[in-house]
């Protein structure tokens, strides 16, 4: 089974997919003798329409758990020829997440600055301690997204974030980049080289990297 990357969230607009995209498009940037995959489990497809606008290369996408239940997710993500999967999933917290909780290796949990967004991210974050408490290898990242440079907002969440878990050592900025990249159905690897933007992403992905086992990149 290939290992897998866990975008989880119950809170929709929280950048879930971004980061799916974004790091797989910077995983392969990165380590480029690896083989990539998105799985898209997520009814909006938000994943597929992104690459399917047919500018990413390289990185195979499948759509998993149609079901909507994930019954046969474990062995439609062991049936995909890659070395890491990127798994997209549902804006809510059903059968399928706790599912994908179970099989990910890494699991990242993308939060925004808000009270809500921080609220919302307890219900996830309950699923994965769940998932850790079975498979203590496990590893969960909180992100912090949308985060604007310079507001109180951003300089609270990582303190804020800290007591609930393990957090990122990358901090995801607003920026247009990452918008402006999926209109050119593109990663920010490509789109914004040189970039705050493409530092960041580079940063979570060399962590992601190195809890899979693939070492910095040359």
């Amino acid at each position: 089974m290939p290992k897998t990357v866990v975008c989880l969230q119950q809170k929709g607009g929280s950048s879930k997919t971004t980061l799916c995209i974004h790091v797989a498009t910077m995983l392969k940037h990165l380590y480029p003798r690896k083989k990539v995959a998105v799985a898209d489990a997520d009814p909006q497809q938000s994943a597929t329409m992104w690459m399917g606008k047919g500018a990413i290369e390289d990185i195979e996408l499948i759509q998993v758990a149609q079901d909507g239940d994930g019954k046969q997710l474990k062995k439609e993500l062991a049936d995909i020829n890659a070395d890491v999967v990127f798994l997209d999933l549902p804006p809510f917290v059903e059968s399928v997440s706790l599912r994908a909780a179970l099989y990910g290796n890494v699991i990242l949990v993308p939060v925004g600055p808000s009270e809500l967004d921080i609220s919302a991210a307890q219900r996830p974050l309950d699923v994965c301690n769940e998932a850790v408490g079975l498979d203590p290898t496990k590893v969960v990242l909180i992100v912090p997204t949308r985060v604007r440079e310079g507001t109180a907002a951003g300089k609270e969440l990582r303190d804020v974030l800290a007591e609930m878990g393990r957090v990122s050592k990358a901090t995801i900025g607003m920026r247009t980049a990452y918008s402006d990249a999926v209109s050119a159905g593109v990663g920010v690897n490509h789109f914004a080289p040189g970039t705050k933007a493409y530092s960041e992403i580079e940063e979570l992905t060399i962590e992601i990297a190195k809890e899979l086992g693939f070492g910095r990149p040359k």
